[in-house]
C-alpha cells in the first residue's frame, strides 16, 4: 500500500528484487568476461579464473547485491594474514580485491531495473581504499647479474644432462633452448612460449610477435645467438611452435619442474621475467638512446606524447641487439 500510495507498482519492485537475487557474482564473472571480449588477455582471464577459483568460490553462486563491505573486508584481511584457511600472501589479497572492485564497476553500469535504473549502487572495495588498507607491493628486481651469468649458462646449457633428464625423454632441450631465446630477445614468457614459426624471416632475418601485452606487434632482429636456438628447433620438430609442447601442434607450458632443476644446475635463481629484466638492464647500461630501448623491450607510455610518433626502423635495431648480445656473452666467457 506504501508503494501505492507513492505511485510505484509493488510487482515491478518484486519482480526487480527477484531478478537481483538472479544475478550471481559467477554470472557477473561470465558476463565481463564476455562483454570485455578480445580486450582482455588469455593469460588476463585465465588469472581471474584462478582468483575466483582459490579466494571467491564460495561466493561465487551467492547474490551479487549480498556480498557487503565487511565481507570484503574480511576476505582481504584472511588472505593477507593467512587467516580462514587461505594461505599468507598479501599481494594475492590485492589481486583478488581487485578483481571483485573490477566486476562491481561492470555490474553497476550493466544491470538496470524495469525502469532502466542501476540496480547496483556501491563498490564494497571502496571500504579497503577508505580505510588504506591495500597492502605494500615491492617491485620485483631480480636480475641474473653479471657475475652468475657464466654459471648460469653453463648451467642451463647442461639441462639436458640432469640426472632426472637422462631417464627418459622431456622438454629439456626445448627448455634449455627457451630460457636462451628469451635472456637474448628479452620477450616475455608467454611472447616465447607461443612464437610460431610463421612469424619468423629467415630471409630478413627477424620475427614478429602479434598478440603482445600491450596490444601493439612486436618486431626484432635476429642475432646470431637467437638464429643458433632457431637452427636446434628447427632441426628437432615439424610442430608449427618453435618451443613445442609434448602434444602435436601444441607450444610448450610453463616449464616449472625443468626450471627448478636449472636452479639446480646454474646454482642461481631466476624467473623468466628475471631474464628479461636481465636483458633490459644490460641495454640500459650500454646507454642505448630511451626510444630504441623501449622499443627493444615494447615497452608503452600511453602518457609519452612524443613517443607515439617515433618510428624506429628494424635496421635501427640491429646494431643494439648486436651490442647487448656482445655484452651478454662477454660476462658468460
Amino acid at each position: 500500500l506504501g508503494y501505492i500510495s507513492e505511485g510505484i507498482n509493488p510487482n515491478e519492485v518484486r519482480a526487480n528484487n527477484l531478478d537481483k537475487r538472479k544475478i550471481t557474482l559467477q554470472r557477473v564473472f561470465d558476463d565481463y568476461v564476455r562483454s570485455r571480449g578480445t580486450n582482455l588477455q588469455k593469460s588476463t582471464i585465465k588469472g581471474y579464473k584462478g582468483i575466483v577459483a582459490s579466494y571467491l568460490i564460495d561466493w561465487a553462486n551467492k547474490p551479487f547485491s549480498e556480498i557487503t563491505r565487511d565481507m570484503v573486508e574480511q576476505r582481504h584481511i584472511d588472505v593477507t594474514y593467512g587467516t580462514g584457511g587461505y594461505v599468507k600472501s598479501p599481494t594475492r589479497a590485492n589481486t583478488c580485491m581487485r578483481v571483485v572492485r573490477a566486476l562491481f564497476n561492470y555490474a553497476m553500469g550493466q544491470y538496470e531495473d524495469s525502469k532502466g535504473d542501476p540496480i547496483f549502487h556501491h563498490n564494497p572495495v571502496a571500504r579497503i581504499s577508505h580505510n588504506k588498507s591495500w597492502n605494500r607491493e615491492s617491485v620485483r628486481q631480480g636480475i641474473v647479474k653479471n657475475y652468475e651469468l657464466k654459471k648460469w649458462y653453463e648451467g642451463v646449457m647442461t639441462l639436458p644432462e640432469h640426472d632426472k633428464n637422462k631417464k627418459k625423454a622431456n622438454s629439456s632441450e626445448v627448455v634449455r633452448d627457451l630460457f636462451i631465446f628469451v635472456l637474448f630477445s628479452g620477450l616475455r614468457r608467454n611472447e616465447a612460449l607461443t612464437l610460431k614459426w610463421e612469424d619468423i624471416d629467415f630471409n630478413d632475418e627477424s620475427f614478429t610477435i602479434g598478440d603482445t601485452k600491450n596490444r601493439e606487434a612486436h618486431s626484432l632482429p635476429l642475432t646470431s645467438v637467437l638464429l643458433e636456438v632457431l637452427d636446434r628447433r628447427k632441426n628437432d620438430t615439424d610442430n608449427p611452435y618453435v618451443f613445442e609442447g609434448e602434444k602435436p601442434n601444441s607450444h610448450l607450458t610453463t616449464p616449472k619442474k625443468q626450471i627448478e632443476k636449472a636452479r639446480e644446475l646454474a646454482g642461481v635463481h631466476f624467473t623468466f621475467h628475471d631474464l628479461r629484466r636481465t636483458f633490459e638492464t644490460t641495454a640500459e647500461s650500454l646507454s642505448l638512446p630511451p626510444y630504441t630501448l623501449k622499443k627493444l623491450i615494447n615497452h608503452k607510455d600511453s602518457r609519452d606524447v612524443t613517443g607515439r610518433y617515433i618510428i624506429i626502423q628494424m635496421e635501427r635495431l640491429r646494431e643494439p641487439m648486436k651490442q647487448i648480445t656482445d655484452e651478454l656473452l662477454s660476462h658468460m666467457k
